[in-house]
């Protein structure tokens, strides 16, 4: 295993292996965006599911101070 992740480095692939963000997931991925910003194994399945949690928390929020003013 350290022998693979010491080939990785040198390789500069080692930077392209990431951990899923979504914590009930934490699968590892090689992230093969063009920019290196990949953050979710899956965007249709980890990635859907915290853009759906942060658009909820967004909305209410705002819910909360519409009501405050």
């Amino acid at each position: 295993m350290l022998a693979e992740a010491l080939l990785a480095q040198a390789s500069g692939v080692w930077r392209r292996l990431k951990i899923c963000r979504n914590p009930a997931c934490a699968a590892a991925f090689y992230d093969r965006s063009r920019n290196n910003s990949g953050v979710w194994h899956s965007v249709r399945g980890c990635g859907n599911a915290a853009h759906l949690r942060a658009c909820r928390e967004r909305r209410r929020v705002q819910g909360d101070s519409t009501v405050m003013s």
